[in-house]
């Protein structure tokens, strides 16, 4: 599964990509006004119908590029059939210094958002070169310090294109380095507290409950202390509960199905609601202590503010990794509600999706009709 830095540099490609898909757009209405202003160089039939074409091609492509990320390869292809094309439409123009070839300015430009300097470089070149080829086969009539100058032109997009592209290229390693930084430090954090956790267990459950334990058995032998031996008793269980809130050692013995299904029940038992934990026998996974954390906190959260009356619990595996699905027919979350609590300093869910996201793995909650249904979804 990609960390969370792939995934939003892959969020800046993708949005880099639907904005070159309008800027496009924005090249077909450039070729057409030109054109239109100077319609006696321009082979009408063909020209319109290749530029018909070609915003045919751009829709296509920018209804892609909305639906799902592209590769960079993938986005050579478009960048190859842009420059394609506004070759085609300059020789149906006449060639070289006629107004339609200014859109050889724009391909640079759509290049420079791929954060990638050598195809930026390519891309310029080959502009620059095609432009010169069209003027010298159609032999064009305008006056050859005006094809220079527009090359020179045309050069200086293509260099400053190049130069945006490096600094945006740089840009993208930078975050990622630093986002690289993040997800180390969350890891670590999560790793210090896990093994905090279980320390503060052991040393509950090693001392302080067995003093307990010793206490109650002195207890038993004596007449006339069952108010006394009632308490300590509540005490201890008090105790196991916060020792099994500390760390699950149930985790450690019987696997991750069983120990969700325990607190499943406790939580059953304080929200006074029905509970099913379903998932099959599941090998120890490396983020099985997360998942339990995770689980553990979607049904605190059902049992203290959903009104529920059914909770389903689901734990699977996928080529991906492992997911756990919790469901309720309580009263949902309202986003504007949680954005509240957030504000107030209630980070429950807060800190549970950023231990999901610093490992590698997704959070997705839906307010459904009734109730909420959250996905977790972390690497195997």
């Amino acid at each position: 599964m990609s960390t969370p830095a792939d995934r939003a540099l892959a969020a800046y490609a993708a949005e880099a990509s639907r904005t070159t898909s309008l800027l496009r757009f924005g090249l077909i209405a450039l070729v057409a006004v030109t054109a239109a202003l100077d319609p006696a160089r321009v082979e009408g039939p063909a020209f319109w119908t290749t530029l018909a074409v070609y915003a045919g091609f751009a829709a296509a492509w920018l209804a892609r590029v909305t639906r799902r990320p592209v590769s960079p390869r993938t986005g050579l292809v478009a960048t190859a059939a842009d420059l394609v094309a506004v070759t085609v439409l300059a020789l149906l123009a006449g060639g070289g210094g006629t107004l339609p070839t200014l859109a050889y300015v724009v391909i640079p430009v759509l290049a420079a958002f791929r954060y990638r300097p050598e195809l930026s470089a390519l891309v310029g070149v080959a502009t620059i070169v095609s432009f010169l080829v069209t003027a010298t086969v159609l032999r064009s009539p305008v006056a050859a310090t005006t094809l220079a100058g527009e090359a020179a032109v045309l050069a200086l997009v293509a260099i400053a294109t190049f130069l945006l592209s490096v600094v945006l290229a740089r840009r993208a390693d930078r975050i990622r380095a630093l986002l690289l930084d993040a997800d180390a430090l969350t890891s670590q954090v999560l790793d210090a507290e896990a093994r905090e956790r279980r320390r503060l267990a052991e040393e509950l459950h090693d001392h302080a409950l067995q003093t307990l334990l010793v206490a109650g058995q002195e207890l038993d032998e004596l007449d006339g202390a069952e108010a006394a031996d009632d308490a300590l008793r509540a005490g201890i269980r008090e105790l196991r509960e916060v020792v099994f809130a500390l760390h699950p050692y149930v985790l450690d013995e019987a696997g991750l199905v069983v120990a969700v299904r325990r607190v499943a029940e406790r939580a059953a038992a304080q929200g006074k609601f029905a509970v099913t934990v379903e998932g099959g026998p599941l090998t120890t996974g490396p983020h099985d202590p997360l998942l339990f954390g995770v689980a553990r906190e979607l049904l605190t959260n059902v049992a203290k503010h959903a009104r529920a009356s059914t909770v389903s619990v689901t734990l699977g595996d996928d080529p991906g990794g492992r997911w756990l699905e919790v469901r309720d027919d309580g009263v949902g979350v309202d986003p504007a509600v949680l954005s509240a609590r957030l504000a107030d300093g209630h980070i429950g869910l807060a800190s549970t999706r950023a231990r999901v996201e610093g490992a590698g793995g997704t959070f997705v909650l839906h307010t459904t009709t009734p109730g909420t249904r959250t996905v977790v979804h972390v690497p195997g």
